[in-house]
């Protein structure tokens, strides 16, 4: 008779509390989230016909039912582990679903029928890849006889260094202190990217479960309130937005509670500074003289950003439509993208077949040995050329993101859709599994950790997701081979010759 591993496995105090089944609280949180948006998207009205409004509302309810399928299926104890699919699914709530009602000029020029098709291909890859994902962690596997991690108070001790050279990085950049060389800058640059979204889900995790004395956890709260100040210096608050999402999600995680207040507090801030942001790029960005900003610099910077954003808000309702500012589910919408593809492939213009995959392993070679290395964003750049949306040249000043999912269907249509689906629940899937019943500061949670950062990246393409994943996994090497030591699992001899 087989024994259930369960009743074993929480008498080891150094397991993730994320193991445990019973989480009502989450779950309670997950109903009323999910009441609120099909409610929001129901009774929003994103174009003029009554009919189409319906169909596209019916849209927009089917995606976010396909997203939060996985998070019921984590927050009810089905799915167990860390909530990798769970989260990237989410992000196709305010990508895809919510710039359907939210009246998206772009969305708005494709008819109903566009609108529901692209529903349904973002459902039919949800739900595809849940499936997959799900069969990975419906059930806990044996702990593994040992794994190699960082003890505790090394590992908090390592991970606040970590956020301090993320500030003083971003200080770096954004003060124009400039004496590293292209290929040096590009391996420093990714490592304490990598490194910090370690350090900021590890310590916010551990802030969640209360591991962290008082003077390490306000320092913390006080190095992740900077990093975002001085990563939004650039005027690119997405970064910041990214960090602050890590943060949130590890927290949740650790404490299994939704930390309302804060995240209400932060969308403000962030929602303010976006209204102001264009006329802070039109300033400095657009302008001929190449402004960088030093540290006693922030407070007038800040300032002057936040009198745009509050002078755009007192005169919105009287400014034409030409000057009406994106709302932010226009901004991180990525279903325009996923329409157009739809619109012109195969008619009007061919699919890739694979041209932005192609470059893939180009991007595994560091630039610090090929210094006419193509940039990670090449993916992107061929999909804007191809679709023509921008011009080599354009693309030398700015970016436009189109996410995993529409460069799939531009290059394979629905077949390249479903494979994805297939990729990622198999990637998302066994590093779920690889990192259950181990601690948060073993090597492979620090992996999951990795898949989960990435997980949440809405505008990458294929190209950047595996440049970032190969330059980050090399420094999580480095850590596991310099910093880590192994550690054997405890579990008794003879409940494993029952099992």
């Amino acid at each position: 008779m087989t024994q259930s591993l369960e009743p074993v496995l929480q008498q080891l105090p150094f397991l993730p509390p994320l193991l445990q089944n019973n989480q009502p609280q989450l779950l309670k949180a997950f109903w009323l989230v999910a009441l609120g948006l099909f409610l929001f998207e129901l009774f929003s009205t994103g174009t003029s016909s009554e009919t189409s409004s319906l169909v596209t509302n019916l849209g927009a309810i089917l995606i976010t039912a396909a997203a939060l399928l996985p998070s019921y299926l984590w927050c009810s104890g089905r799915a167990q582990g860390m909530p990798i699919f769970p989260f990237f699914a989410l992000t196709f709530i305010w990508t895809y679903a919510l710039p359907l009602v939210s009246n998206h000029p772009k969305v708005m020029t494709y008819s109903s029928a566009c609108q529901f098709f692209a529903s349904c291909t973002v459902a039919g890859f949800l739900g595809l890849g849940t499936f997959v994902w799900f069969q990975f962690v419906k059930s806990t596997p044996l702990p593994p006889k040992s794994y190699r991690a960082l003890s505790s108070q090394k590992g908090q001790a390592f991970f606040l260094w970590v956020m301090v050279a993320g500030v003083l990085f971003n200080m770096y950049f954004v003060g124009g202190w400039f004496f590293l060389e292209g290929g040096i800058f590009s391996i420093v640059r990714g490592s304490i990217l990598g490194l910090t979204a370690l350090a900021t889900f590890a310590l916010a995790y551990q802030l969640g479960t209360q591991e962290l004395s008082k003077a390490q956890a306000g320092l913390f709260l006080f190095l992740l309130v900077a990093y975002m100040i001085t990563n939004a210096v650039e005027l690119i608050i997405i970064g910041a937005a990214s960090m602050f999402l890590v943060a949130t999600i590890a927290f949740i995680i650790g404490r299994q509670k939704i930390p309302i207040l804060t995240i209400l507090i932060v969308l403000v801030c962030l929602s303010v500074l976006h209204y102001g942001e264009g006329e802070m790029r039109a300033k400095y960005w657009f302008s001929r003289q190449t402004t960088f900003v030093q540290p006693w610099e922030y407070p007038a910077w800040y300032t002057e950003w936040t009198g745009y954003s509050l002078k755009f808000l007192g005169e919105q309702n009287n400014l034409p439509k030409s000057k009406e500012r994106a709302s932010l589910f226009q901004r991180s919408s990525v279903i325009h993208l996923l329409l157009l593809a739809q619109d012109k492939s195969p008619d009007t213009l061919p699919f890739l077949y694979g041209k932005t995959y192609a470059i893939l392993p180009q991007l595994l070679v560091p630039r610090i040995f090929n210094s006419n290395k193509i940039w990670s964003h090449e993916g992107t750049y061929l999909l804007n050329i191809h679709y023509g949306l921008q011009t080599r040249q354009d693309t030398f000043k700015t970016t436009i993101g189109w996410g995993l999912l529409a460069e799939s269907y531009a290059n394979f249509g629905l077949l390249g859709c479903g494979g994805l689906a297939i990729v990622l629940g198999v990637a998302y899937g066994q590093s779920t599994r690889w990192s259950l019943n181990t601690p948060i500061l073993s090597a492979r949670s620090l992996f999951a950790v990795l898949m989960m950062t990435f997980a949440v990246q809405t505008e990458w393409t294929a190209g950047v997701y595996v440049a970032a994943l190969f330059q980050s996994s090399m420094v999580l090497g480095g850590i596991v081979v310099f910093l880590m030591r192994s550690y054997w699992m405890p579990i008794f001899p003879d409940f494993i010759d029952r099992t």
